[in-house]
This record gives C-alpha cells, sequence and structure tokens, in this order.
C-alpha cells in the first residue's frame, strides 16, 4: 500500500429517517450539510437504506419506496451532493430489482449502496451480502463484498459493507466464526472500510449515550485489522504488514431513532486500526441521539 500524504477529510451523516418519507428525510440531511464547504471533505457517508427508513415488514410495505440505481432518489442525491462538496459520496438505498433478473417470488428489492466520486461521476454500487431478519421478508442477497481500488490519495483503496456484513455469514454462524468483512478488507489491503448501518441498539446501556456493548462488538468483528496474535486469524497471518503504511481507517455510519418499534444504536464512529501496532484507536465518535452532520480529519 502506497504511503498516504494528507489526512483523511469524512462526514458522517447520523439521523432519525422517517420511514418512507423521503423528500422529508432528504431535506433534513440537505439542513445537516448547508454550511459544510465545498472541497472540506473527501467523503461523506449517509446511512444504510438512508432516505427511506429501514423496517418494512413485508414486500408490500417496501415496494412504494424501492428505487432505480443511478436514477433513484437516493442516487440522484447522493451525486447532487458529491458536487456541491465536491468529495466522494456513499449511500445506502432499496434497490428495485431488475424484471429480467432471477429471483424467489417474494424477494423484490436489493438493500443497497452507491458511491459518486467528487465529479457526480458514478464510481459503483454494492447488494448487502450478509441478511439480518428485518431483510428476509424483501431482500435478495448480494454476491459477496466489494472494494474500490486506485481511488485518489488520500482514500486510496476503500472496501464497503452494509451492517450485518461485518457479521458472520450464514454458513459461518458457528462461533468461533471468521471476521469475513474485516478479512476482506485486509485481503484488498483497504486504507479505508466504510460500514452503513441501521444497527439496533443493544439494550444494554439505557441510561448513558453510548452504546457500549455495540462500541465493543463492532471493535471485535474488526479484529482481523487490529491484531495478528489470535488464532482464529489463521490463514490471516498470509497477508504481510507493509513497512511504509499498514492502517485501516474503519468508518461506520449508523442511524439513530425508533422506528417501527426497532431501537437503533447511532454511534457512529471512525476508528484507526494498526496490526503492527496491534491496536485500535477510536478518534471520532457520536452518542446514540445524536442527528446532524459529523466530521473527522484523521491523519
Amino acid at each position: 500500500m502506497a504511503s498516504i500524504s494528507r489526512r483523511l477529510r469524512v462526514g458522517v451523516v447520523q439521523y432519525d429517517p422517517k420511514i418512507t418519507e423521503v423528500e422529508v428525510n432528504m431535506k433534513r440531511v440537505r439542513s445537516f450539510l448547508e454550511k459544510t464547504p465545498k472541497g472540506s471533505l473527501d467523503l461523506l457517508c449517509l446511512p444504510e437504506t438512508a432516505l427511506t427508513g429501514y423496517v418494512f415488514p413485508t414486500p408490500e410495505d417496501v415496494k412504494p419506496v424501492l428505487e432505480e440505481p443511478k436514477t433513484g432518489p437516493t442516487s440522484l442525491f447522493a451525486q447532487e451532493l458529491s458536487r456541491q462538496l465536491a468529495c466522494y459520496v456513499v449511500a445506502g438505498f432499496p434497490e428495485r430489482l431488475a424484471k429480467d433478473e432471477e429471483h424467489p417470488a417474494q424477494l423484490v428489492g436489493a438493500n443497497s449502496a452507491i458511491m459518486y466520486d467528487p465529479t457526480g461521476t458514478y464510481v459503483g454500487q454494492y447488494r448487502k451480502t450478509n441478511l439480518f431478519e428485518a431483510d428476509l421478508p424483501w431482500v435478495k442477497p448480494g454476491t459477496g463484498f466489494i472494494s474500490f481500488p486506485q481511488l485518489p490519495d488520500p482514500i486510496s483503496t476503500l472496501s464497503l459493507g452494509i451492517c450485518m456484513d461485518l457479521n458472520p455469514g450464514p454458513t459461518t454462524i458457528e462461533l468461533p466464526a471468521p471476521c469475513e468483512l474485516a478479512s476482506f478488507a485486509l485481503s484488498n489491503r483497504s486504507r479505508v472500510l466504510v460500514l452503513l448501518c441501521a444497527w439496533l441498539d443493544s439494550g444494554q446501556h439505557p441510561d448513558t449515550k453510548w452504546d457500549l456493548t455495540t462500541i465493543q462488538y463492532w471493535l471485535g468483528r474488526l479484529l482481523p485489522l487490529w491484531s495478528t496474535e489470535s488464532e482464529d486469524l489463521s490463514p490471516m497471518n498470509e497477508y504481510p504488514v507493509p513497512d511504509d503504511h499498514d492502517e485501516t481507517i474503519v468508518i461506520i455510519c449508523n442511524r439513530t431513532g425508533n422506528e417501527r418499534g426497532s431501537i437503533f444504536a447511532g454511534c457512529s464512529m471512525a476508528v484507526k486500526c494498526s496490526r503492527a501496532r496491534g491496536e485500535w484507536d477510536i478518534v471520532g465518535l457520536v452518542d446514540k441521539n445524536f442527528e446532524g452532520l459529523a466530521t473527522w480529519s484523521i491523519e
């Protein structure tokens, strides 16, 4: 991995989107960003299903807000923001399956993310691979994680996942389970790993600002990026630590709020992980109920 010459300037939008109210949610996100100068960010992250809400109990519930990639509301909004701010933008959205796409009859969409570059040019798209129980009524799973190589400094290579992707896949759920997404980022020598989330609150810390159980769990699932000591990492030790740069910056962009009885954990954060030093460092963190734009400049 080449040496990085400057800090990574990241913006993360955490808020409580109102279910199916796309225009209302879009207006709120715009209000968070209205004072952000053009060129002040390298990367802006919006959460999983950023403008539509997340909890759709049946296929009929989600059908009204399914979107076409590139031409749907979230895609066009992400493209608008990328040009407005002159930065990379990644955002989650519920994707309508193509008419000619093979899928079980009840599965009508994919839980997707789309990425644009600072000129508004489409970079790529990803479909969530490891599904949560709330996805199962309507989501067709993706076929594997994705990495975007050779992006400009200071991003370099970026790997992308969505929420449950951080958990073991359905065929590896038995403990000790492999840390698949973190291992993927490591094997691709990713400078940045982005995780867009609608991650539920653990319920273990109702009287505090932080869901420490969730934060600790996230860090544990990132183990291959910050430790070479665990026996569970074999054969991950086949990936050498480069002399010039061994760090991965992990951006977890979560939502907050209560939607149809589901309470979300918030606590979006940025973590620097170093295998050479065997440590992680939380360099940016917001609390459970924070709503707005958080920005971090990461060395």
